[in-house]
Protein backbone atom coordinates (compact mmCIF):
# COMPACT_ATOMS: atom_id res chain seq x y z
CA UNK A 1 0.00 0.00 0.00
CA UNK A 2 0.76 3.49 -0.73
CA UNK A 3 1.81 5.87 2.31
CA UNK A 4 2.10 9.36 2.92
CA UNK A 5 2.97 11.64 5.82
CA UNK A 6 0.52 12.67 7.06
CA UNK A 7 1.57 15.98 7.50
CA UNK A 8 1.94 16.82 4.49
CA UNK A 9 -1.56 17.08 3.32
CA UNK A 10 -1.85 21.00 3.25
CA UNK A 11 -4.13 22.98 0.89
CA UNK A 12 -0.92 23.75 -2.09
CA UNK A 13 -1.22 27.52 -3.24
CA UNK A 14 -2.47 28.29 -6.71
CA UNK A 15 -1.10 26.29 -9.16
CA UNK A 16 0.74 28.32 -11.93
CA UNK A 17 -1.11 28.63 -15.21
CA UNK A 18 0.29 26.07 -18.13
CA UNK A 19 3.27 28.16 -19.96
CA UNK A 20 2.54 26.24 -23.51
CA UNK A 21 -1.04 25.47 -24.37
CA UNK A 22 -2.44 21.95 -24.18
CA UNK A 23 -2.09 19.32 -26.90
CA UNK A 24 -5.49 18.00 -26.15
CA UNK A 25 -8.21 20.14 -24.29
CA UNK A 26 -11.85 18.47 -23.36
CA UNK A 27 -13.71 20.71 -22.34
CA UNK A 28 -17.93 19.88 -20.68
CA UNK A 29 -16.88 16.27 -21.65
CA UNK A 30 -20.00 14.11 -21.46
CA UNK A 31 -19.90 10.58 -23.17
CA UNK A 32 -22.66 8.28 -23.33
CA UNK A 33 -22.50 4.64 -24.70
CA UNK A 34 -24.53 1.41 -24.10
CA UNK A 35 -27.15 3.11 -23.05
CA UNK A 36 -25.63 5.15 -20.21
CA UNK A 37 -23.55 8.19 -19.40
CA UNK A 38 -19.82 7.07 -18.05
CA UNK A 39 -18.30 10.83 -17.84
CA UNK A 40 -19.96 13.66 -17.17
CA UNK A 41 -18.46 16.84 -17.09
CA UNK A 42 -15.12 16.42 -17.77
CA UNK A 43 -12.59 19.78 -18.14
CA UNK A 44 -9.13 18.37 -18.57
CA UNK A 45 -5.73 19.89 -20.70
CA UNK A 46 -3.42 17.26 -21.77
CA UNK A 47 0.32 19.46 -21.87
CA UNK A 48 2.66 18.38 -24.64
CA UNK A 49 6.12 16.91 -24.10
CA UNK A 50 4.49 15.49 -20.36
CA UNK A 51 3.10 12.08 -19.55
CA UNK A 52 -0.21 12.19 -17.83
CA UNK A 53 -1.67 9.34 -15.67
CA UNK A 54 -5.51 8.62 -15.74
CA UNK A 55 -5.71 7.14 -11.79
CA UNK A 56 -8.60 5.61 -10.15
CA UNK A 57 -10.67 2.35 -9.41
CA UNK A 58 -11.96 0.14 -12.15
CA UNK A 59 -15.26 1.56 -13.59
CA UNK A 60 -14.75 5.18 -12.78
CA UNK A 61 -14.57 6.23 -17.05
CA UNK A 62 -10.43 6.45 -17.28
CA UNK A 63 -10.35 3.99 -20.14
CA UNK A 64 -13.75 5.39 -21.25
CA UNK A 65 -11.80 9.09 -21.65
CA UNK A 66 -8.93 7.23 -23.09
CA UNK A 67 -10.78 5.85 -26.13
CA UNK A 68 -13.06 9.09 -26.57
CA UNK A 69 -9.45 11.00 -26.97
CA UNK A 70 -8.68 9.06 -30.77
CA UNK A 71 -12.95 8.57 -31.31
CA UNK A 72 -12.61 4.99 -30.29
CA UNK A 73 -15.42 3.51 -29.62
CA UNK A 74 -17.32 5.59 -32.94
CA UNK A 75 -18.96 2.41 -33.64
CA UNK A 76 -20.35 1.45 -30.34
CA UNK A 77 -24.04 1.05 -30.26
CA UNK A 78 -25.38 3.97 -28.17
CA UNK A 79 -21.89 5.86 -28.01
CA UNK A 80 -22.30 9.67 -27.98
CA UNK A 81 -20.45 12.79 -26.96
CA UNK A 82 -21.08 16.73 -26.21
CA UNK A 83 -19.01 18.93 -25.38
CA UNK A 84 -15.28 18.92 -27.16
CA UNK A 85 -12.38 17.68 -27.61
CA UNK A 86 -9.40 19.78 -29.72
CA UNK A 87 -6.58 18.77 -30.68
CA UNK A 88 -4.20 22.00 -31.40
CA UNK A 89 -7.31 23.50 -31.25
CA UNK A 90 -9.25 21.74 -33.61
CA UNK A 91 -12.27 19.80 -32.58
CA UNK A 92 -11.90 16.37 -33.30
CA UNK A 93 -15.99 15.67 -33.55
CA UNK A 94 -16.01 17.92 -36.51
CA UNK A 95 -18.24 16.21 -39.64
CA UNK A 96 -15.11 16.63 -41.98
CA UNK A 97 -12.50 14.81 -39.73
CA UNK A 98 -10.52 11.97 -41.67
CA UNK A 99 -10.54 9.53 -38.72
CA UNK A 100 -7.72 7.35 -39.98
CA UNK A 101 -5.60 10.37 -40.17
CA UNK A 102 -6.52 10.88 -36.05
CA UNK A 103 -5.62 7.64 -35.66
CA UNK A 104 -2.63 8.47 -36.86
CA UNK A 105 -1.47 11.67 -34.93
CA UNK A 106 -3.62 9.90 -31.45
CA UNK A 107 -1.87 6.63 -31.44
CA UNK A 108 -3.63 3.76 -29.00
CA UNK A 109 -1.91 0.76 -26.94
CA UNK A 110 -4.10 -1.55 -25.35
CA UNK A 111 -3.92 -3.81 -21.87
CA UNK A 112 -3.13 -6.71 -23.85
CA UNK A 113 -0.96 -6.67 -26.62
CA UNK A 114 -2.83 -7.16 -29.83
CA UNK A 115 -0.93 -8.72 -32.05
CA UNK A 116 -1.82 -9.30 -35.52
CA UNK A 117 -1.30 -12.76 -37.42
CA UNK A 118 2.02 -12.29 -39.48
CA UNK A 119 5.73 -11.33 -38.65
CA UNK A 120 7.42 -9.07 -36.16
CA UNK A 121 8.05 -6.72 -39.37
CA UNK A 122 4.39 -7.15 -40.86
CA UNK A 123 3.25 -6.04 -37.34
CA UNK A 124 4.95 -2.88 -37.25
CA UNK A 125 4.41 -2.32 -40.95
CA UNK A 126 0.64 -2.46 -40.83
CA UNK A 127 -0.41 1.10 -40.54
CA UNK A 128 2.65 2.55 -42.83
CA UNK A 129 0.95 -0.35 -45.61
CA UNK A 130 -2.57 0.94 -44.39
CA UNK A 131 -1.35 4.65 -45.03
CA UNK A 132 -0.23 3.73 -48.49
CA UNK A 133 3.27 3.09 -48.40
CA UNK A 134 4.76 -0.05 -50.54
CA UNK A 135 8.41 1.23 -51.24
CA UNK A 136 10.36 -1.65 -49.14
CA UNK A 137 13.50 0.73 -48.47
CA UNK A 138 10.74 3.20 -46.87
CA UNK A 139 9.34 0.21 -44.96
CA UNK A 140 12.56 -1.44 -43.90
CA UNK A 141 13.72 2.31 -42.79
CA UNK A 142 10.81 2.67 -40.89
CA UNK A 143 9.92 -0.27 -39.21
CA UNK A 144 13.82 -0.08 -37.63
CA UNK A 145 13.23 3.33 -36.69
CA UNK A 146 10.18 2.62 -34.72
CA UNK A 147 11.71 -0.66 -33.23
CA UNK A 148 14.45 1.38 -31.60
CA UNK A 149 12.31 4.00 -30.35
CA UNK A 150 10.78 1.04 -28.50
CA UNK A 151 14.00 0.10 -27.33
CA UNK A 152 13.14 -3.45 -28.99
CA UNK A 153 15.61 -3.21 -32.29
CA UNK A 154 18.75 -5.01 -30.66
CA UNK A 155 16.75 -7.85 -29.04
CA UNK A 156 14.41 -8.46 -32.16
CA UNK A 157 16.74 -7.24 -35.57
CA UNK A 158 17.52 -10.51 -36.58
CA UNK A 159 13.92 -12.26 -35.67
CA UNK A 160 12.23 -9.54 -37.86
CA UNK A 161 11.06 -12.46 -40.40
CA UNK A 162 9.09 -14.52 -37.27
CA UNK A 163 6.06 -15.02 -35.91
CA UNK A 164 5.31 -11.97 -33.95
CA UNK A 165 2.73 -14.19 -31.61
CA UNK A 166 6.41 -16.30 -30.62
CA UNK A 167 7.53 -12.73 -28.72
CA UNK A 168 7.80 -12.86 -24.98
CA UNK A 169 4.51 -10.67 -23.36
CA UNK A 170 7.29 -7.79 -22.90
CA UNK A 171 8.18 -7.99 -26.00
CA UNK A 172 4.67 -8.14 -27.86
CA UNK A 173 3.87 -4.83 -25.91
CA UNK A 174 7.09 -3.40 -26.64
CA UNK A 175 6.29 -4.14 -30.68
CA UNK A 176 2.91 -2.94 -30.12
CA UNK A 177 4.16 0.62 -29.18
CA UNK A 178 6.25 0.36 -32.17
CA UNK A 179 3.51 -0.40 -33.99
CA UNK A 180 1.97 2.71 -33.14
CA UNK A 181 4.97 4.73 -32.96
CA UNK A 182 5.91 3.87 -36.59
CA UNK A 183 3.04 6.14 -38.25
CA UNK A 184 4.76 9.30 -36.87
CA UNK A 185 1.88 9.54 -33.87
CA UNK A 186 1.82 13.16 -31.84
CA UNK A 187 -0.12 11.63 -29.09
CA UNK A 188 0.29 8.15 -27.29
CA UNK A 189 -2.30 6.38 -25.21
CA UNK A 190 -1.78 3.53 -23.21
CA UNK A 191 -4.29 1.92 -20.95
CA UNK A 192 -3.00 -0.06 -18.64
CA UNK A 193 0.20 -1.18 -20.53
CA UNK A 194 2.13 -3.24 -17.74
CA UNK A 195 -0.92 -4.84 -16.31
CA UNK A 196 -0.11 -8.52 -17.74
CA UNK A 197 3.76 -7.62 -17.00
CA UNK A 198 6.17 -9.42 -14.99
CA UNK A 199 8.63 -6.71 -13.01
CA UNK A 200 11.02 -6.50 -14.94
CA UNK A 201 8.84 -6.10 -18.46
CA UNK A 202 7.19 -3.71 -16.37
CA UNK A 203 10.10 -1.39 -15.55
CA UNK A 204 11.32 -1.33 -19.30
CA UNK A 205 7.83 0.35 -20.86
CA UNK A 206 8.50 2.54 -17.62
CA UNK A 207 11.54 3.81 -18.47
CA UNK A 208 10.54 3.86 -22.63
CA UNK A 209 7.54 6.08 -21.55
CA UNK A 210 10.64 8.81 -19.79
CA UNK A 211 12.35 8.59 -23.42
CA UNK A 212 9.27 8.91 -25.41
CA UNK A 213 7.90 12.14 -23.64
CA UNK A 214 10.84 14.26 -25.60
CA UNK A 215 9.45 13.69 -28.66
CA UNK A 216 5.64 12.81 -27.38
CA UNK A 217 2.38 13.59 -25.74
CA UNK A 218 1.60 10.44 -23.26
CA UNK A 219 -1.51 9.51 -21.71
CA UNK A 220 -1.00 6.11 -19.51
CA UNK A 221 -4.11 4.51 -17.43
CA UNK A 222 -2.67 2.60 -14.61
CA UNK A 223 -4.43 1.15 -11.65
CA UNK A 224 -1.39 1.37 -9.70
CA UNK A 225 -0.72 4.49 -7.73
CA UNK A 226 2.92 4.07 -7.91
CA UNK A 227 3.30 3.37 -11.37
CA UNK A 228 1.89 7.13 -11.84
CA UNK A 229 4.20 8.61 -9.54
CA UNK A 230 6.99 6.96 -11.20
CA UNK A 231 6.10 7.62 -14.79
CA UNK A 232 3.98 10.48 -14.81
CA UNK A 233 4.23 14.68 -14.66
CA UNK A 234 0.70 15.34 -14.60
CA UNK A 235 -1.84 12.99 -12.28
CA UNK A 236 -5.67 13.25 -13.35
CA UNK A 237 -8.02 11.33 -10.79
CA UNK A 238 -11.49 9.88 -11.59
CA UNK A 239 -14.36 8.75 -9.48
CA UNK A 240 -17.70 7.57 -10.77
CA UNK A 241 -17.02 9.30 -14.15
CA UNK A 242 -15.98 12.22 -12.69
CA UNK A 243 -12.64 14.17 -12.86
CA UNK A 244 -12.10 14.77 -8.92
CA UNK A 245 -8.22 16.08 -8.93
CA UNK A 246 -5.82 16.63 -11.69
CA UNK A 247 -2.16 18.54 -11.24
CA UNK A 248 1.62 17.97 -11.10
CA UNK A 249 2.34 14.42 -9.66
CA UNK A 250 4.36 15.52 -6.84
CA UNK A 251 1.91 18.40 -5.65
CA UNK A 252 -1.24 15.87 -6.16
CA UNK A 253 0.67 13.23 -4.23
CA UNK A 254 2.20 15.32 -1.37
CA UNK A 255 -0.47 17.94 -1.16
CA UNK A 256 -3.57 16.75 -2.26
CA UNK A 257 -6.34 19.52 -2.08
CA UNK A 258 -9.59 16.69 -2.33
CA UNK A 259 -9.98 13.92 0.23
CA UNK A 260 -11.14 12.12 -2.07
CA UNK A 261 -7.69 11.88 -3.61
CA UNK A 262 -5.84 11.12 -0.02
CA UNK A 263 -8.50 8.19 0.30
CA UNK A 264 -7.30 6.67 -2.64
CA UNK A 265 -3.93 7.40 -2.90
CA UNK A 266 -3.54 6.10 0.70
CA UNK A 267 -5.87 2.75 -0.22
CA UNK A 268 -8.68 3.67 1.67
CA UNK A 269 -11.11 3.18 -0.97
CA UNK A 270 -10.33 1.93 -4.57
Amino acid sequence: MLRLAPDLFVPPESAPAQATPAKIDVRGLNYFYDGRQVLFDVDLGLPPHKVTAFIGPSGCGKSALLRALNRLDERRPGTRVTGTITLDGEDIHRPDTDLRRLRRRVGMVFAQPRLFPGSVFDNVAYGLRTAGIDDLRTLTDRVETALRRADLWDDIRDRLADDARSLSPGAAQQLCIARALAVGPEVLLLDDPTGALDPIATARIEGLLADLRESLTIVVVTHAPQQAARVSQRIALFHDGRLVEVGDTRVVFTRPRERLTLDYLTGRYG
